[in-house]
């Protein structure tokens, strides 16, 4: 048969950890080898084979003689040629049935820097705390800023009291929230493309407060308490560029044994302390911050139609004269 072509890749770019979902159009892709007629249906082999830059792609699926999809390798940042190879029945490239496409795919790393949808909810809850019990909040990844290291003091240094601090958060994975369908987005030529569904995790946070008065102690502690009572959801912006894409919530409660409760333990100064725990469970673990276009639905937005097209009937060649298929 005539040897394959590469038109175009969509998306041409992705991260450096891979997994993007890539549709491919062309010409001269080989048909997988028809099922037998009788029997039990063996899983079709391979009759495509794509590399991106010296790695071999996964989930490569036959569309049409003109049209492909795969899930790009793990690569090195920059621009990577895109191979397509037709294989006979037993796996192995046919000479002279490959296509490349130079520079075809660009893989990218991801800017952490940008604001992420993590990033987002983080910075959400903080603006709800500092609105609806004081203004001093702040957050760390960990309580341990004294100069002296080897020391074993725990502290953290706060501009002024009263004051809440938020250590966190820690991911866990959800299993309760997580989507139980794959998700399909109506692609171009009237395909489906079909993602991979999110990572579901929550995130826990241990929350302190403190203070050098018992009585603003316990009043933070009760405005504290009241807060996650009245707010059992954290609700934002589905997509801050696209007003029209909604918002989306995610439920907030205290986590298990996780109530406030003062700190007991002896301290040195005289700062009182309260501490808690508490999550923000079924957040979506999908989108890179800052790189556009890499296969997967932006903040989880639904498609508004899903378009099917009809399954294509695999044929065999004719039998040719002379020749008789029963022998």
């Amino acid at each position: 048969m005539p040897a394959p072509t590469i038109t175009s890749l969509t998306p041409p770019t992705g991260p450096t950890g891979g997994r993007t979902l890539v549709d491919v159009e062309g010409s001269s892709f080989r048909l997988p080898p028809p099922p037998p007629p009788s029997g039990p249906t063996p899983p079709p082999r391979p009759s495509v084979e794509v590399l991106v830059g010296d790695r071999a792609a996964t989930e490569v699926r036959f569309r049409a003689t003109d049209r492909l999809s795969f899930l790009t390798p793990i690569g090195d940042a920059g621009v990577a040629d895109v191979i397509v190879r037709n294989l006979d029945d037993d796996g192995a490239a046919i000479a002279g049935e490959e296509a490349t496409l130079p520079a075809g795919f660009t893989y990218r790393l991801p800017p952490l820097a940008a604001e992420s949808d993590l990033a987002r909810v983080v910075r959400t809850l903080l603006r709800e705390l500092k609105r609806q019990i004081v203004p001093n909040v702040s957050i760390t990844v960990q309580t341990d800023f004294d100069a002296q290291t080897g020391d074993e003091l725990h502290i953290a240094e706060l501009a002024s009291l009263p004051a809440l601090v938020l250590v966190g958060p820690e991911m866990r994975e959800d299993r309760f929230y997580s989507l139980n369908q794959i998700p399909e987005v109506a692609g171009s030529a009237g395909i489906v493309l079909r993602r991979r569904v999110p990572y579901t995790v929550d995130l826990a946070f241990t929350l302190i407060g403190a203070s050098d008065h018992t009585v603003e102690l316990l009043n933070l502690m009760a405005a504290t308490e009241l807060f996650f009572h009245r707010n059992k959801f954290l609700e934002m912006a589905r997509d801050p560029a696209n007003a029209l894409s909604g918002r989306v919530r995610y439920e907030m409660d205290f986590a298990t044994d996780g109530d406030l409760r003062v700190t007991s333990q002896p301290s040195e100064s005289n700062v009182r302390s309260f501490s808690g725990s508490f999550v923000i469970r079924g957040f979506d673990l999908e989108d890179l911050a800052g790189i556009a276009g890499d296969g997967v639905t932006q903040q989880t937005a639904p498609a508004d139609e899903i378009v099917i097209a009809p399954p294509e009937q695999l044929t065999t060649a004719p039998a040719s004269a002379g020749h008789n298929p029963d022998c």
